[in-house]
């Protein structure tokens, strides 16, 4: 018989893949609109307005600290790399998912899986 601590573990690994969908899906619409209304932007520019409109001005973090988070946790170690837009929406919907709760010291899911089924590569 399953134990009710592996039932609640099922059930915080579907909450957190369906976070991960819905919030790629988010940003990755937000993407479309930031170039379509401001097609000169590009790279790191673009991404830091993409995650300024996603965080208004309820943010304890500042675009430009999530971009450079991101490229810092993903394009630089272990070799560097070009910062992409899945390596900042990863890096965004994690945060964004470990500040809602005080109680919060992990996940089961690896956000960058699915971050990956949502937001093409070349980004």
């Amino acid at each position: 018989m399953m134990s009710l601590a592996h039932n609640l573990g099922v059930f915080v690994a579907y909450a957190e893949r369906r976070y991960a969908k819905s919030a790629s899906q988010q940003l990755l619409e937000l993407f479309r609109r930031e170039q379509r209304e401001h097609p000169e932007l590009k790279g790191r520019a673009l991404y830091g307005a993409v995650i300024a409109r996603r965080l208004g001005s309820n943010s304890i973090l500042g675009a430009a600290d999530i971009v450079r988070r991101a490229e810092e946790s993903f394009a630089v170690w272990p070799r560097h790399r070009e910062l992409t837009f899945r390596d900042v929406v990863h890096y965004q919907i994690f945060d964004e998912y470990m500040r809602q709760s005080e109680l919060r010291v992990g996940t089961r899911t690896d956000f960058g899986v699915a971050v990956a089924r949502i937001i093409p590569h070349g980004l």
